[in-house]
C-alpha cells in the first residue's frame, strides 16, 4: 500500500488545520493544533479503539506506536486509547474521518461504512482462509477499494489486516452439516448479509447485543452462537454452549487506520516511518493470533466443551452459495468467482 502515498494530493498540516476546523465549526482547533504538532516539530497523536486491552487488534495498536516513536526519534508520540473511551466501532470511524482523532485500531466497519461495494471480505463463506484473505488485499482489483476508504472516509488501512481468527460454531446440539441447524435461533450481530447468508443455510437468525451474549444464550433467547476462539473463550461460552463445531465459516479481520489529511500532512520520512511501522506490527499480531488460535480450542474444550472437528464444510459453503452470489449481484464488487480466483 506504500504506492498509495503517492496517489493523493499532499495537505500541509495549516490546510489539515483550517479543513477540520471548518468540517467541526472550529471546535476542535485548539486540540488539533496540540495533536499536528508543537514549536518543536512534535506530533502527539491518539489512536482510539473500542476494543479492551489485551486484545490482539489493542496489542497490534501497542506495538505499531513503539515502532512509531522509535522510527521517527520521538517525533510522533502516539497514545493508545482503548475501551470505547470513544464510542463504539463506528463512532470512533466517524471521528477518525472528521479529524477529531487520528488513528484507530478495529475491525472491517470502515470498509462497511465508506466502502460498502467491498465490504464482501468480512463476511461468512467469502473467504476461504487467511491466505486468500492476503491475496485479496494485495490484488490491483481491492486497491480501488481502499482508496475509496481514503477518499470517502478521509482514511486510509495502513498495514496488512490483522488476523484474529477464525469463525466456528457453539451450541447445545453437535452441528455437523446444514441440516442440524433446523428449529436452532442463530444469534447474529444485526449485519443484514450476515443474516441472509445464515437464513439460506439453514438457521433462523436472533438479534442479541454482543455485551448480552452470555446471558442470551443462558436464558434460552438463541440456542447457538458464531464467533472466533478469542470471542468464545472471553465470554465464557463454555459455561452455557456445550459444543464448539469447528465450521471455519469466516476468517476474522482487523486493520489499523489513519486520518488521511493528517497522514497527508506528515513529511516523507515519516509517512514511510508509520506505513512499515503499521505493517510490521499487522503481521506480528496476525501471527500471535495464530499461535494462540489453537491454544484457545485446547482451553475450552478442557473448560468442557466438546469440539466437533468433522463438519462437512463443503455442505456449509454449498449451501450457503445462492445467498453469496446475490450480495455479489445486489451489493458488492465484482463476483464471487472472480475474489475466488485472484
Amino acid at each position: 500500500m506504500d504506492a498509495m502515498s503517492k496517489s493523493y494530493k499532499r495537505t500541509s498540516r495549516r490546510e489539515v488545520l483550517n479543513r477540520t476546523a471548518v468540517g467541526l465549526g472550529g471546535i476542535s482547533i485548539v486540540g488539533l493544533a496540540g495533536c499536528l504538532g508543537d514549536d518543536n516539530g512534535a506530533s502527539d497523536v491518539t489512536l482510539a479503539t473500542s476494543f479492551e486491552e489485551g486484545h490482539v487488534l489493542v496489542d497490534a495498536a501497542e506495538e505499531f506506536a513503539d515502532q512509531v516513536e522509535d522510527e521517527t526519534d520521538g517525533a510522533i508520540s502516539i497514545e493508545i486509547t482503548p475501551g470505547g473511551a470513544y464510542g463504539a466501532e463506528d463512532e470512533i470511524a466517524e471521528q477518525v474521518q472528521d479529524g477529531v482523532i487520528e488513528m484507530h485500531s478495529g475491525g472491517g466497519m470502515p470498509y462497511s461504512m465508506f466502502a460498502p461495494e467491498y465490504y464482501f471480505f468480512d463476511n461468512p463463506f467469502v473467504v476461504e482462509d487467511l491466505d486468500h484473505l492476503r491475496q485479496i488485499e494485495d490484488s490491483e482489483q481491492f486497491g480501488t477499494g481502499q482508496e475509496m476508504l481514503a477518499e470517502e472516509g478521509n482514511q486510509r488501512h495502513i498495514g496488512s489486516f490483522i488476523y484474529r481468527g477464525l469463525r466456528q460454531f457453539t451450541s447445545n446440539e453437535p452441528i455437523r452439516e446444514p441440516a442440524d441447524l433446523d428449529g436452532i435461533d442463530l444469534r447474529l450481530p444485526e449485519l443484514d448479509p450476515w443474516v441472509s447468508i445464515w437464513e439460506e443455510v439453514g438457521a433462523s437468525a436472533t438479534a442479541v447485543a454482543l455485551d448480552e451474549l452470555y446471558s442470551g444464550l443462558e436464558q434460552g433467547v438463541a440456542d447457538a452462537s458464531e464467533g472466533d476462539a478469542e470471542q468464545i473463550s472471553s465470554f465464557n461460552l463454555h459455561e452455557v454452549q456445550d459444543y464448539l463445531s469447528l465450521t471455519e465459516h469466516q476468517v476474522q479481520a482487523g486493520g489499523l487506520y489513519v486520518n488521511e489529511d493528517f497522514f497527508q500532512g506528515l513529511d516523507e520520512a515519516d509517512q514511510d516511518a508509520v506505513l512499515e511501522a503499521a505493517e510490521a506490527a499487522s503481521m506480528t499480531a496476525s501471527q500471535q493470533s495464530e499461535d494462540e488460535e489453537q491454544d484457545i480450542i485446547e482451553e475450552l474444550e478442557a473448560e468442557g466443551m466438546e469440539i466437533i472437528d468433522d463438519v462437512d464444510q463443503g455442505a456449509f459453503l454449498d449451501q450457503a452459495e445462492p445467498a453469496v452470489n446475490e450480495l455479489f449481484e445486489s451489493e458488492w464488487e465484482g463476483t464471487w468467482d472472480e475474489w475466488r480466483e485472484v
